[in-house]
């Protein structure tokens, strides 16, 4: 099987920026809502980075070490996001996550090209 691109003269004037596999340094060990708050305040940071912010998330997924600890990671999330403009989610649970992290986050958004800001 060969892959190969579409024929499109269509052209985006945003690129996607991905981030994988965030979890807490600092927090670790700590429990799921210092290390949620802690992987939420260093997205805006690299977000910020990357020319962008939360109100430009396209999706989301999240990995709990113990899906009962749902309800915590999920008020924060709430908080956190912008009103009106949350991404779609998706959350997991995944034993298999190093002993001290019980939140791993995933995410794509989009970030507008400087060369076509208007």
């Amino acid at each position: 099987m060969t892959m190969g691109r579409a024929a499109s003269d269509e052209f985006s004037p945003v690129q996607t920026i991905q981030f994988i596999g965030l979890t807490a340094t600092d927090a670790a060990g700590a429990g799921v809502g210092a290390q949620t708050k802690e992987i939420l305040h260093r997205i805006d940071n690299l977000l910020r980075e990357a020319g962008t912010d939360k109100s430009e998330l396209i999706h989301a997924n999240i990995w709990l070490r113990n899906i009962k600890s749902f309800s915590e990671m999920d008020a924060i999330w709430d908080a956190w996001v912008v009103p009106g403009g949350t991404p779609r989610r998706t959350t997991f649970e995944d034993r298999g996550l190093p002993r001290s992290c019980d939140v791993r986050v995933d995410l794509v958004a989009w970030r507008r090209t400087e060369e076509h800001d208007g």
